[in-house]
Protein backbone atom coordinates (compact mmCIF):
# COMPACT_ATOMS: atom_id res chain seq x y z
CA UNK A 1 0.00 0.00 0.00
CA UNK A 2 0.68 3.38 -0.73
CA UNK A 3 1.40 4.64 3.06
CA UNK A 4 4.04 1.88 3.54
CA UNK A 5 6.30 3.17 1.13
CA UNK A 6 6.52 6.60 2.64
CA UNK A 7 8.56 5.30 6.22
CA UNK A 8 9.49 8.98 6.50
CA UNK A 9 6.00 10.79 6.77
CA UNK A 10 3.98 11.10 9.71
CA UNK A 11 1.64 8.07 9.19
CA UNK A 12 -2.65 9.05 9.48
CA UNK A 13 -4.50 6.05 10.29
CA UNK A 14 -8.55 6.31 9.23
CA UNK A 15 -10.81 4.08 10.57
CA UNK A 16 -14.24 3.02 9.40
CA UNK A 17 -15.43 0.58 12.52
CA UNK A 18 -17.63 -2.00 12.72
CA UNK A 19 -18.82 -3.76 16.18
CA UNK A 20 -17.23 -7.45 16.34
CA UNK A 21 -19.49 -10.31 15.34
CA UNK A 22 -22.20 -7.85 14.16
CA UNK A 23 -24.86 -9.66 12.35
CA UNK A 24 -26.49 -7.15 9.77
CA UNK A 25 -28.50 -7.14 6.80
CA UNK A 26 -26.42 -5.44 4.61
CA UNK A 27 -22.71 -7.36 5.06
CA UNK A 28 -22.42 -8.25 1.11
CA UNK A 29 -19.03 -9.44 -0.30
CA UNK A 30 -18.70 -6.02 -2.40
CA UNK A 31 -19.46 -3.33 0.65
CA UNK A 32 -21.05 -0.46 -0.60
CA UNK A 33 -18.57 2.49 -1.59
CA UNK A 34 -18.67 5.18 1.03
CA UNK A 35 -16.91 8.52 0.86
CA UNK A 36 -16.45 10.18 4.48
CA UNK A 37 -13.11 8.63 5.07
CA UNK A 38 -12.02 9.09 0.92
CA UNK A 39 -13.19 12.99 1.56
CA UNK A 40 -11.06 13.37 4.56
CA UNK A 41 -8.24 11.27 2.96
CA UNK A 42 -7.95 14.34 -0.03
CA UNK A 43 -7.34 17.11 2.31
CA UNK A 44 -5.03 15.81 4.20
CA UNK A 45 -1.45 17.82 2.83
CA UNK A 46 1.26 15.81 0.88
CA UNK A 47 3.24 15.88 4.17
CA UNK A 48 1.50 13.20 5.31
CA UNK A 49 0.95 9.07 4.51
CA UNK A 50 -2.84 7.67 4.65
CA UNK A 51 -4.65 4.46 4.83
CA UNK A 52 -7.91 3.85 5.31
CA UNK A 53 -9.65 0.60 7.39
CA UNK A 54 -13.02 -0.73 7.12
CA UNK A 55 -13.76 -3.00 9.45
CA UNK A 56 -16.61 -4.20 7.23
CA UNK A 57 -13.40 -6.07 5.17
CA UNK A 58 -10.25 -5.70 7.74
CA UNK A 59 -10.39 -5.45 11.36
CA UNK A 60 -7.96 -2.86 12.84
CA UNK A 61 -5.83 -4.86 15.91
CA UNK A 62 -5.10 -1.13 17.96
CA UNK A 63 -1.73 -2.06 16.89
CA UNK A 64 -1.27 -0.62 13.36
CA UNK A 65 1.44 1.93 13.30
CA UNK A 66 0.07 5.55 13.26
CA UNK A 67 0.83 8.99 14.53
CA UNK A 68 -2.45 10.20 14.46
CA UNK A 69 -5.89 8.29 14.27
CA UNK A 70 -9.37 9.45 12.75
CA UNK A 71 -12.29 7.54 13.20
CA UNK A 72 -16.03 7.95 11.71
CA UNK A 73 -18.81 6.39 13.73
CA UNK A 74 -22.79 5.73 13.16
CA UNK A 75 -24.83 5.02 16.26
CA UNK A 76 -24.46 1.52 16.27
CA UNK A 77 -20.56 1.19 15.81
CA UNK A 78 -20.13 3.91 18.74
CA UNK A 79 -18.82 1.03 21.13
CA UNK A 80 -16.54 -0.26 18.71
CA UNK A 81 -15.42 3.28 17.80
CA UNK A 82 -14.44 3.78 21.79
CA UNK A 83 -13.15 0.74 22.28
CA UNK A 84 -10.49 1.35 19.41
CA UNK A 85 -10.04 4.97 20.21
CA UNK A 86 -8.87 3.97 23.82
CA UNK A 87 -6.58 1.15 22.58
CA UNK A 88 -4.59 4.00 20.48
CA UNK A 89 -4.71 6.86 23.38
CA UNK A 90 -3.59 3.82 25.78
CA UNK A 91 -0.35 4.05 22.90
CA UNK A 92 0.37 7.97 23.53
CA UNK A 93 -1.75 8.53 20.15
CA UNK A 94 -3.97 11.12 19.64
CA UNK A 95 -7.21 9.99 18.03
CA UNK A 96 -10.12 12.28 16.46
CA UNK A 97 -13.61 11.20 16.44
CA UNK A 98 -16.20 12.17 14.09
CA UNK A 99 -19.64 11.00 12.39
CA UNK A 100 -22.90 11.33 12.90
CA UNK A 101 -23.35 9.96 16.61
CA UNK A 102 -20.53 11.71 18.02
CA UNK A 103 -21.70 15.02 16.38
CA UNK A 104 -24.84 14.67 18.54
CA UNK A 105 -23.00 13.45 21.69
CA UNK A 106 -20.18 15.65 21.82
CA UNK A 107 -19.92 14.86 25.98
CA UNK A 108 -20.15 10.89 25.61
CA UNK A 109 -17.37 11.24 22.91
CA UNK A 110 -15.17 13.59 24.40
CA UNK A 111 -14.60 11.12 27.32
CA UNK A 112 -12.73 8.74 24.34
CA UNK A 113 -11.34 10.78 22.06
CA UNK A 114 -8.30 13.63 22.14
CA UNK A 115 -10.69 15.62 19.42
CA UNK A 116 -14.24 15.39 18.28
CA UNK A 117 -15.35 16.67 14.81
CA UNK A 118 -18.70 18.19 15.08
CA UNK A 119 -20.59 18.04 11.55
CA UNK A 120 -19.09 17.95 8.66
CA UNK A 121 -14.95 17.76 8.20
CA UNK A 122 -14.30 19.53 5.40
CA UNK A 123 -12.05 22.65 5.87
CA UNK A 124 -11.21 21.37 9.77
CA UNK A 125 -8.83 19.03 8.69
CA UNK A 126 -5.57 20.80 7.77
CA UNK A 127 -6.10 23.47 11.10
CA UNK A 128 -6.29 20.86 13.24
CA UNK A 129 -3.39 18.42 11.42
CA UNK A 130 -1.40 22.05 11.95
CA UNK A 131 -2.67 21.95 15.97
CA UNK A 132 -1.52 18.19 15.87
CA UNK A 133 2.22 19.49 14.39
CA UNK A 134 2.45 22.15 17.45
CA UNK A 135 0.83 19.62 20.00
CA UNK A 136 -2.37 21.85 20.45
CA UNK A 137 -4.84 19.77 19.44
CA UNK A 138 -8.39 21.59 20.89
CA UNK A 139 -11.06 19.20 22.50
CA UNK A 140 -13.94 20.02 19.77
CA UNK A 141 -13.64 21.06 15.95
CA UNK A 142 -16.80 22.51 14.30
CA UNK A 143 -16.96 24.97 11.66
CA UNK A 144 -18.31 28.05 11.77
CA UNK A 145 -20.32 28.09 8.46
CA UNK A 146 -20.87 25.18 5.79
CA UNK A 147 -18.16 24.87 3.31
CA UNK A 148 -18.79 25.43 -0.56
CA UNK A 149 -19.22 22.09 -2.23
CA UNK A 150 -16.67 23.27 -4.93
CA UNK A 151 -14.06 23.58 -2.70
CA UNK A 152 -13.90 20.28 -1.69
CA UNK A 153 -11.09 17.69 -2.97
CA UNK A 154 -12.16 14.99 -4.52
CA UNK A 155 -12.25 11.78 -2.79
CA UNK A 156 -9.47 9.72 -2.36
CA UNK A 157 -11.12 6.64 -3.76
CA UNK A 158 -7.79 4.55 -4.61
CA UNK A 159 -7.55 4.04 -0.86
CA UNK A 160 -10.27 2.09 -0.55
CA UNK A 161 -9.82 -1.50 -0.60
CA UNK A 162 -10.75 -2.97 -4.31
CA UNK A 163 -13.79 -4.75 -3.38
CA UNK A 164 -15.47 -1.14 -2.71
CA UNK A 165 -14.77 -0.57 -5.72
CA UNK A 166 -15.50 -3.74 -8.14
CA UNK A 167 -19.12 -2.91 -9.23
CA UNK A 168 -19.50 1.26 -8.95
CA UNK A 169 -18.35 4.11 -8.27
CA UNK A 170 -19.83 6.85 -5.23
CA UNK A 171 -20.43 10.41 -6.43
CA UNK A 172 -22.08 13.35 -4.32
CA UNK A 173 -23.39 16.34 -6.56
CA UNK A 174 -25.36 17.83 -3.53
CA UNK A 175 -25.95 17.90 0.31
CA UNK A 176 -28.25 18.84 2.27
CA UNK A 177 -32.31 18.25 2.55
CA UNK A 178 -34.94 20.59 3.03
CA UNK A 179 -37.76 17.76 4.53
CA UNK A 180 -37.60 17.36 7.80
CA UNK A 181 -38.71 13.43 8.79
CA UNK A 182 -38.80 12.79 12.26
CA UNK A 183 -36.74 9.62 12.14
CA UNK A 184 -33.79 11.58 9.89
CA UNK A 185 -30.46 13.22 11.23
CA UNK A 186 -29.19 14.51 7.69
CA UNK A 187 -31.17 18.15 7.86
CA UNK A 188 -29.10 18.22 11.65
CA UNK A 189 -25.71 17.10 10.09
CA UNK A 190 -26.03 18.80 6.25
CA UNK A 191 -28.39 21.25 7.27
CA UNK A 192 -32.06 22.29 5.44
CA UNK A 193 -30.49 24.46 2.49
CA UNK A 194 -29.54 22.37 -0.47
CA UNK A 195 -26.11 22.69 -1.69
CA UNK A 196 -24.79 21.98 -5.16
CA UNK A 197 -21.88 21.30 -6.61
CA UNK A 198 -21.31 23.49 -9.56
CA UNK A 199 -22.09 21.18 -13.26
CA UNK A 200 -18.11 21.94 -14.14
CA UNK A 201 -17.38 20.59 -11.20
CA UNK A 202 -19.64 17.56 -11.12
CA UNK A 203 -17.55 17.23 -14.86
CA UNK A 204 -13.93 17.23 -13.44
CA UNK A 205 -15.08 15.23 -10.89
CA UNK A 206 -16.69 12.56 -13.54
CA UNK A 207 -13.31 12.96 -15.75
CA UNK A 208 -11.27 11.48 -12.59
CA UNK A 209 -13.61 8.84 -11.49
CA UNK A 210 -12.83 7.64 -14.89
CA UNK A 211 -9.42 6.45 -14.41
CA UNK A 212 -11.12 4.08 -11.98
CA UNK A 213 -12.54 2.20 -14.99
CA UNK A 214 -15.87 1.78 -13.47
CA UNK A 215 -18.68 1.97 -15.77
CA UNK A 216 -21.25 2.64 -13.17
CA UNK A 217 -22.26 5.25 -10.48
CA UNK A 218 -23.95 5.55 -7.46
CA UNK A 219 -24.84 8.80 -7.01
CA UNK A 220 -25.34 9.36 -3.01
CA UNK A 221 -27.20 12.86 -2.71
CA UNK A 222 -30.37 12.66 -0.71
CA UNK A 223 -32.42 14.95 -3.27
CA UNK A 224 -30.42 14.72 -6.60
CA UNK A 225 -33.18 14.51 -8.82
CA UNK A 226 -35.14 17.92 -7.14
CA UNK A 227 -33.90 20.27 -9.59
CA UNK A 228 -34.80 18.65 -12.34
CA UNK A 229 -33.26 21.35 -14.89
CA UNK A 230 -29.60 20.66 -12.86
CA UNK A 231 -30.37 16.81 -12.94
CA UNK A 232 -30.71 17.02 -16.45
CA UNK A 233 -27.70 18.75 -17.36
CA UNK A 234 -25.64 16.44 -14.90
CA UNK A 235 -26.91 13.46 -16.62
CA UNK A 236 -25.84 14.39 -19.86
CA UNK A 237 -22.72 14.47 -18.54
CA UNK A 238 -23.51 10.61 -17.45
CA UNK A 239 -24.20 9.71 -20.68
CA UNK A 240 -21.54 11.72 -22.36
CA UNK A 241 -18.64 9.77 -20.32
CA UNK A 242 -20.67 6.46 -20.94
CA UNK A 243 -21.72 5.63 -16.89
CA UNK A 244 -25.00 3.75 -15.84
CA UNK A 245 -26.25 5.20 -12.73
CA UNK A 246 -28.37 4.62 -9.82
CA UNK A 247 -29.45 6.71 -6.65
CA UNK A 248 -31.69 8.14 -4.40
CA UNK A 249 -35.11 9.33 -4.94
CA UNK A 250 -38.74 10.17 -4.25
CA UNK A 251 -42.03 9.13 -5.75
CA UNK A 252 -42.53 12.21 -7.16
CA UNK A 253 -40.67 11.39 -10.13
CA UNK A 254 -43.48 9.09 -11.64
CA UNK A 255 -45.65 12.24 -12.29
CA UNK A 256 -43.30 13.23 -15.04
CA UNK A 257 -43.06 11.30 -17.89
CA UNK A 258 -40.74 13.25 -19.90
CA UNK A 259 -38.19 13.47 -17.06
CA UNK A 260 -38.20 9.57 -16.50
CA UNK A 261 -38.02 9.46 -20.32
CA UNK A 262 -34.64 11.09 -19.55
CA UNK A 263 -34.26 9.29 -16.20
CA UNK A 264 -33.76 6.11 -18.66
CA UNK A 265 -32.28 7.73 -21.36
CA UNK A 266 -29.37 8.56 -19.15
CA UNK A 267 -28.65 5.40 -18.03
CA UNK A 268 -30.59 5.46 -14.97
CA UNK A 269 -30.86 1.26 -13.73
CA UNK A 270 -32.69 2.18 -10.94
CA UNK A 271 -33.86 4.38 -8.04
CA UNK A 272 -33.60 4.31 -4.45
CA UNK A 273 -36.93 5.53 -3.37
CA UNK A 274 -37.73 5.71 0.63
CA UNK A 275 -41.64 4.51 0.99
CA UNK A 276 -41.09 4.57 4.12
CA UNK A 277 -44.62 3.20 5.28
CA UNK A 278 -47.88 1.78 3.30
CA UNK A 279 -49.93 3.89 6.21
CA UNK A 280 -47.77 6.54 8.11
CA UNK A 281 -47.97 9.95 6.03
CA UNK A 282 -47.87 12.04 9.31
CA UNK A 283 -44.32 11.02 9.94
CA UNK A 284 -43.07 11.81 6.52
CA UNK A 285 -42.49 14.68 4.02
CA UNK A 286 -40.79 13.38 0.95
CA UNK A 287 -43.96 11.21 -0.07
CA UNK A 288 -47.13 12.95 1.37
CA UNK A 289 -48.77 13.21 -1.82
CA UNK A 290 -48.82 9.32 -2.00
CA UNK A 291 -50.61 8.48 1.35
CA UNK A 292 -52.44 5.45 -0.30
CA UNK A 293 -50.94 2.07 -1.21
CA UNK A 294 -53.15 2.36 -4.79
CA UNK A 295 -51.22 5.70 -5.52
CA UNK A 296 -48.03 4.11 -4.71
CA UNK A 297 -48.69 1.01 -6.70
CA UNK A 298 -49.61 3.48 -9.68
CA UNK A 299 -46.52 5.62 -9.25
CA UNK A 300 -44.44 2.41 -9.06
CA UNK A 301 -46.03 0.79 -12.29
CA UNK A 302 -44.71 4.62 -14.12
CA UNK A 303 -41.24 4.00 -12.76
CA UNK A 304 -40.84 0.47 -13.95
CA UNK A 305 -42.70 1.62 -17.54
CA UNK A 306 -39.50 3.25 -18.37
CA UNK A 307 -36.97 0.42 -17.55
CA UNK A 308 -35.96 2.09 -14.29
CA UNK A 309 -35.75 -0.51 -11.46
CA UNK A 310 -36.50 0.36 -7.71
CA UNK A 311 -34.84 -0.17 -4.43
CA UNK A 312 -37.62 0.08 -1.98
CA UNK A 313 -36.88 1.55 1.37
CA UNK A 314 -39.80 0.11 4.19
CA UNK A 315 -40.10 0.70 7.99
CA UNK A 316 -41.87 -1.36 10.52
CA UNK A 317 -42.99 0.53 13.76
CA UNK A 318 -44.42 3.77 12.96
CA UNK A 319 -47.56 4.59 15.72
CA UNK A 320 -50.24 3.92 12.93
CA UNK A 321 -48.82 0.25 12.21
CA UNK A 322 -50.41 -3.22 13.49
CA UNK A 323 -49.27 -6.78 13.19
CA UNK A 324 -50.71 -6.99 10.07
CA UNK A 325 -48.23 -4.57 8.52
CA UNK A 326 -45.72 -6.99 8.15
CA UNK A 327 -47.86 -9.20 5.53
CA UNK A 328 -49.14 -5.92 3.44
CA UNK A 329 -46.15 -4.35 2.84
CA UNK A 330 -44.18 -8.06 1.84
CA UNK A 331 -47.26 -8.66 -0.39
CA UNK A 332 -46.95 -4.82 -1.89
CA UNK A 333 -43.65 -5.61 -2.17
CA UNK A 334 -44.14 -8.92 -4.44
CA UNK A 335 -47.17 -7.60 -6.42
CA UNK A 336 -45.58 -4.68 -7.31
CA UNK A 337 -41.81 -6.07 -8.00
CA UNK A 338 -40.31 -3.68 -6.31
CA UNK A 339 -36.66 -5.36 -7.52
CA UNK A 340 -34.52 -4.90 -4.56
CA UNK A 341 -36.22 -4.67 -0.80
CA UNK A 342 -34.46 -2.52 1.92
CA UNK A 343 -36.50 -3.41 4.96
CA UNK A 344 -35.85 -1.82 8.35
CA UNK A 345 -37.43 -1.03 12.28
CA UNK A 346 -38.18 2.44 13.03
CA UNK A 347 -34.87 3.41 15.15
CA UNK A 348 -35.30 6.67 17.51
CA UNK A 349 -31.91 7.90 16.84
CA UNK A 350 -30.37 10.55 19.27
CA UNK A 351 -30.60 14.25 17.72
CA UNK A 352 -33.28 13.22 16.02
CA UNK A 353 -37.22 14.57 16.57
CA UNK A 354 -38.59 11.13 17.14
CA UNK A 355 -35.78 10.32 19.67
CA UNK A 356 -36.88 13.53 21.45
CA UNK A 357 -40.68 12.58 21.27
CA UNK A 358 -40.25 9.03 22.24
CA UNK A 359 -37.77 9.84 25.44
CA UNK A 360 -40.57 12.62 26.78
CA UNK A 361 -43.06 9.48 26.22
CA UNK A 362 -40.43 7.44 28.39
CA UNK A 363 -40.86 5.07 25.35
CA UNK A 364 -37.11 4.28 25.03
CA UNK A 365 -36.28 1.21 26.20
CA UNK A 366 -32.67 1.10 26.36
CA UNK A 367 -29.23 2.97 25.39
CA UNK A 368 -27.60 -0.06 24.30
CA UNK A 369 -26.35 1.88 20.89
CA UNK A 370 -25.14 -1.57 19.31
CA UNK A 371 -28.99 -2.35 19.19
CA UNK A 372 -29.81 1.22 17.48
CA UNK A 373 -28.90 -0.64 13.98
CA UNK A 374 -32.12 -0.60 12.17
CA UNK A 375 -32.61 -4.07 12.85
CA UNK A 376 -33.50 -3.84 16.76
CA UNK A 377 -36.46 -2.98 18.40
CA UNK A 378 -35.04 0.06 21.07
CA UNK A 379 -38.60 1.34 21.44
CA UNK A 380 -42.06 0.71 23.01
CA UNK A 381 -44.09 0.21 19.66
CA UNK A 382 -48.18 1.57 20.42
CA UNK A 383 -49.92 -0.88 18.46
CA UNK A 384 -48.14 -4.00 18.73
CA UNK A 385 -45.79 -5.73 21.35
CA UNK A 386 -41.72 -5.40 21.38
CA UNK A 387 -41.58 -9.17 20.17
CA UNK A 388 -44.35 -8.86 17.47
CA UNK A 389 -42.50 -5.91 16.18
CA UNK A 390 -39.46 -7.92 15.98
CA UNK A 391 -40.96 -10.89 15.24
CA UNK A 392 -42.25 -9.58 12.51
CA UNK A 393 -39.19 -7.87 10.74
CA UNK A 394 -37.58 -10.79 10.96
CA UNK A 395 -40.63 -12.62 9.50
CA UNK A 396 -40.80 -10.06 6.38
CA UNK A 397 -36.92 -10.08 5.84
CA UNK A 398 -36.28 -14.02 5.92
CA UNK A 399 -39.42 -14.01 3.12
CA UNK A 400 -38.15 -11.47 1.05
CA UNK A 401 -34.89 -12.71 0.64
CA UNK A 402 -36.24 -16.42 0.23
CA UNK A 403 -34.87 -17.53 -3.59
CA UNK A 404 -38.69 -18.36 -4.04
CA UNK A 405 -39.58 -14.48 -3.68
CA UNK A 406 -36.63 -13.23 -5.53
CA UNK A 407 -37.26 -15.51 -8.64
CA UNK A 408 -41.10 -14.44 -8.00
CA UNK A 409 -40.85 -10.26 -8.11
CA UNK A 410 -38.14 -10.15 -10.83
CA UNK A 411 -39.69 -12.80 -12.97
CA UNK A 412 -41.78 -9.84 -15.36
CA UNK A 413 -38.89 -7.41 -14.86
CA UNK A 414 -36.75 -6.94 -18.10
CA UNK A 415 -33.70 -4.82 -18.49
CA UNK A 416 -31.75 -5.10 -15.69
CA UNK A 417 -33.16 -8.16 -14.16
CA UNK A 418 -29.39 -9.61 -13.70
CA UNK A 419 -28.22 -7.01 -12.39
CA UNK A 420 -31.12 -7.40 -9.16
CA UNK A 421 -30.85 -11.03 -9.58
CA UNK A 422 -27.02 -10.65 -8.16
CA UNK A 423 -27.82 -7.89 -6.12
CA UNK A 424 -30.77 -10.33 -4.14
CA UNK A 425 -28.37 -12.90 -3.95
CA UNK A 426 -25.57 -11.18 -3.02
CA UNK A 427 -27.67 -10.50 0.39
CA UNK A 428 -29.15 -13.69 0.63
CA UNK A 429 -26.79 -14.93 3.40
CA UNK A 430 -26.40 -12.11 5.57
CA UNK A 431 -30.05 -11.32 5.52
CA UNK A 432 -31.17 -14.99 6.07
CA UNK A 433 -28.69 -15.13 8.65
CA UNK A 434 -30.25 -11.84 10.58
CA UNK A 435 -33.68 -13.23 10.47
CA UNK A 436 -32.91 -16.32 11.75
CA UNK A 437 -30.60 -14.91 14.77
CA UNK A 438 -33.37 -13.27 15.70
CA UNK A 439 -35.76 -15.87 15.50
CA UNK A 440 -38.78 -16.43 17.74
CA UNK A 441 -40.46 -19.64 16.97
CA UNK A 442 -43.21 -19.35 19.49
CA UNK A 443 -44.15 -16.18 18.09
CA UNK A 444 -43.96 -17.15 14.48
CA UNK A 445 -46.04 -19.74 15.66
CA UNK A 446 -48.51 -17.69 16.84
CA UNK A 447 -48.32 -15.13 13.68
CA UNK A 448 -49.03 -18.33 11.51
CA UNK A 449 -52.10 -18.93 13.69
CA UNK A 450 -53.67 -15.86 12.99
CA UNK A 451 -52.59 -15.71 9.08
CA UNK A 452 -50.39 -13.03 10.18
CA UNK A 453 -47.83 -14.26 7.27
CA UNK A 454 -47.52 -15.38 3.49
CA UNK A 455 -46.69 -19.02 4.64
Amino acid sequence: MNWLKNKNKKHVLLISPNQKNAVTSNDAVFPFPFLSLPLIAAEIPPGYSVQIIDERITRASGKEKADIVFITSLTTTAYRTYELADIFRSRGIPVVLGGVHVSILVDEASMHATSVVVGEAEGLIKPLLSDFESNDLKPVYKAASQISLDTIPFPELQLLNWRHRFFMSPIQTGRGCAYNCDFCLVPNISGRKLRLKSIETVEKELNHLSSFKSHRLFVVDDNFLMKKERAVSIMNLFQKYGYQWMGFSNLSISKDDSFLKKLQDSGCISLFIGFESLNAEDYLLKNQSYGTVDSMREAVSRIHAHGIGIQGSFIFGFDTDTVNVFQETAAFIQETGIELPHISILTPFPGTPLFDTMEKENRILHRDWSKYDLSHVVFQPKNMTVEELQQGYSWALKYLASPTSIFSRLKNRPGFSFHFLISNFSLHRSQTRLACSLWNPAVQQSFQERNLCLC
